[in-house]
């Protein structure tokens, strides 16, 4: 009954899959989708959803991370080559 509602098309199943990655993965009465899916389809679901939640949760931590620390690093070696300026002219 949900499967028809929430995926009876590519489009809606996108739209539902989308919704259960950032959060609100229910129905317009309440229910979890991810119950209800994980009771319907069973364990290939269960591991296919936590599979792919790990992979974006993972995967959106490392990118955030990556930007820091290359930003951390380009403005370490800014600050590295003001400094030589300066001691240079200095000298």
């Amino acid at each position: 009954m949900y499967g028809e509602e929430y995926c009876a098309s590519v489009i809606g199943c996108m739209f539902s899959i989308f919704r259960c990655i950032v959060g609100e993965c229910t129905t317009k009465g309440g229910r979890s989708l991810t119950m209800i899916f994980s009771d319907g389809f069973g364990v290939r679901f269960d591991v296919f959803y936590a599979g792919s939640m790990i992979v974006v949760l993972m995967g959106l931590f490392n990118i955030i991370t990556a930007i820091f620390v290359e930003a951390t690093l380009n403005g370490l070696k800014e600050n590295e080559t003001h400094r030589r300026y300066a001691k240079a002219y200095e000298s």
